[in-house]
């Protein structure tokens, strides 16, 4: 009983050196251009059609699991648009894409403000496509997708930072944003 008992106070209180010297963050981003937007325009061969896209928006959450890696998981959404209307005949048609990817990363700099990293990550990736001329939408089966990344986050403060990212998520092959970091001794640990 004794054993139990110092086995439990040992692995809670390894449990609270983890979660306080591992750095945890959140981001918030949002990718630049969208190439599904440009594959919409070239493909709809029509005059005056007119393509929107609002996204990929996407959320992470990371956590330093040894020094210099990282796991996480990020969620991302975008939604392309197209439309045309000339002489009483109307086309619309819509493309809308969700993302649920794990991903590892290596921080190859401890510093705490410039926090450089690169990595890879594997998921789940849906899409739907519309149009109103076919009642029936097309619904792409759920795929295995991966990633591949490589970013940089600067933090202006101990906790707020900002972040930019390249590698292919949603549509968008650069991605930018903020980061918070949930670590309660911040950057400080870094060298």
């Amino acid at each position: 009983m004794l054993i139990f008992f110092e086995t439990v106070v040992n692995a809670q209180s390894s449990s609270k050196k983890l979660s306080k010297n591992h750095t945890q963050t959140i981001s918030i981003g949002h990718g630049i251009g969208n190439v599904w937007k440009s594959f919409l325009e070239k493909g709809v061969n029509i005059d005056n059609y007119v393509v929107k896209s609002s996204g990929p928006f996407n959320l992470e959450y990371e956590r330093e699991v040894i020094k210099h890696f990282s796991v996480g998981a990020i969620i991302s959404y975008s939604k392309i648009k197209g439309s045309y209307n000339y002489n009483g005949f109307s086309f619309s048609d819509q493309l809308t894409i969700f993302t649920a990817l794990a991903r590892v990363n290596y921080h190859f700099i401890n510093h705490k403000k410039l926090d450089p990293y690169f990595g890879g990550g594997c998921g789940y990736i849906y899409s739907k496509y519309q149009n109103n001329l076919n009642t029936s939408s097309t619904n792409v089966p759920g795929e295995f997708g991966y990633s591949a990344q490589a970013g940089l986050n600067y933090f202006i403060l101990n906790n707020i930072g900002l972040f930019g990212e390249v590698g292919y998520l949603g549509g968008s092959f650069v991605q930018l944003g903020i980061v918070l970091n949930l670590s309660s001794d911040s950057k400080e640990k870094k060298e």
